[in-house]
C-alpha cells in the first residue's frame, strides 16, 4: 500500500536570512562616496600645485589597474577598489610626511645649510686656463647665482642651482669660453637647447636655455666663437644665459671665472 503513495519532497537547509535591500543599497552609496572623496583628493592635490600629486596619481592609478577586475556595479568589487585605493594613498601620505620630517645630520652643513647634490659642489674653481666672457661686451647682469635659492619655476621649497644666469636679450651671441671641442649641442628638458664643451685637463663649460645652436657634438670650437643665441627654452622664466663650469665631471662656482673672464 505504500507503493502507491505520493514521494514527500526533499526540503533544502535553510540558508541565512536575506539582508534588506536597503541595506545593501546602503552599503553601495557608501563606498561611492567614499571612492568620490578619494578622487576629489587626489584632484585638489593637482590643482593646488601639492608636490604630493605625483605619489597620489600613481597610487591612484596603481588601485584602478584592469587586472584587478573592479566592477563598480558589483558590491565586492566597490568595497575592494575603495580599501585599496585608501590604503594606497594613505602609504603615500605617510612617506611624504616622513620625508618631510626628516632632517638626518649627513644632509646639513657645520652651519645648518643643506649640502649640495652629488654632482654639485660648494667650492668656486678657476681653469688654468684664460676664459673668454660668454656674452659680448664682457659684461652682463647676474640674475641668478650658484646654490640654494628659492624654486623659481614655482615650484615649492629650495633648487639648487649649479650655475650662473646672465641676462641678455634674446638673439644675443654666446661665444666659447675657451678653445674645446663640442661634447654635446642639443636639447634638454630643463636646459632647453644647450651646448656642453669640453676643455683641457678635464674642465668643461655648459651654455643652456639658447635660442639656436650654430655648432654640433664633435665640432672643434675656439675661445670667442659664436655657439649660437640666447633664448628662454627650457625651464626659464626670461630670456637669459645659463652658465655653468665642471671639473671632472663635477660642478663649481663659476662667479670668481666669469669675473676674471670680465
Amino acid at each position: 500500500m505504500w507503493e502507491d503513495a505520493a514521494p514527500m519532497q526533499e526540503r533544502e537547509p535553510p540558508g541565512p536570512p536575506a539582508r534588506p535591500r536597503s541595506e545593501e543599497d546602503l552599503v553601495l552609496w557608501a563606498q561611492i562616496l567614499l571612492c568620490l572623496a578619494a578622487v576629489g583628493f587626489v584632484l585638489a592635490a593637482k590643482l593646488l600645485g601639492w608636490p604630493a600629486y605625483p605619489l597620489l596619481r600613481r597610487a591612484f592609478a596603481a588601485a584602478t589597474q584592469p587586472e584587478q577586475s573592479l566592477l563598480l556595479g558589483e558590491e565586492r568589487g566597490l568595497l575592494k577598489f575603495t580599501e585599496q585605493t585608501a590604503e594606497e594613498l594613505a602609504n603615500s601620505a605617510r612617506s611624504m610626511w616622513d620625508d618631510f620630517t626628516a632632517a638626518p645630520e649627513t644632509a646639513r652643513t657645520p652651519h645648518g645649510q643643506p649640502t649640495p647634490p652629488a654632482y654639485a659642489s660648494e667650492d668656486s674653481y678657476t681653469p688654468d686656463f684664460a676664459l673668454c666672457f660668454p656674452l659680448p661686451g664682457h659684461f652682463a647682469r647676474k640674475t641668478s647665482g650658484y646654490g640654494w635659492r628659492t624654486d623659481p619655476m614655482g615650484g615649492l621649497g629650495d633648487d639648487f642651482h649649479i650655475g650662473n644666469d646672465l641676462a641678455a636679450a634674446r638673439g644675443t651671441a654666446v661665444l666659447a669660453a675657451a678653445d674645446g671641442v663640442v661634447r654635446t649641442a642639443g636639447s634638454h628638458k630643463s636646459y632647453g637647447n644647450y651646448v656642453r664643451i669640453l676643455h683641457a685637463d678635464g674642465d668643461e663649460t655648459l651654455y643652456a636655455h639658447m635660442q639656436y645652436l650654430f655648432v654640433r657634438a664633435g665640432e672643434r670650437v675656439t675661445a670667442g666663437q659664436t655657439l649660437g643665441t640666447v633664448g628662454q627654452t627650457g625651464n626659464a622664466t626670461g630670456p637669459h644665459l645659463h652658465f655653468e663650469i665642471l671639473h671632472k665631471g663635477l660642478r663649481y662656482d663659476p662667479a670668481q671665472a666669469l669675473q676674471d673672464a670680465a
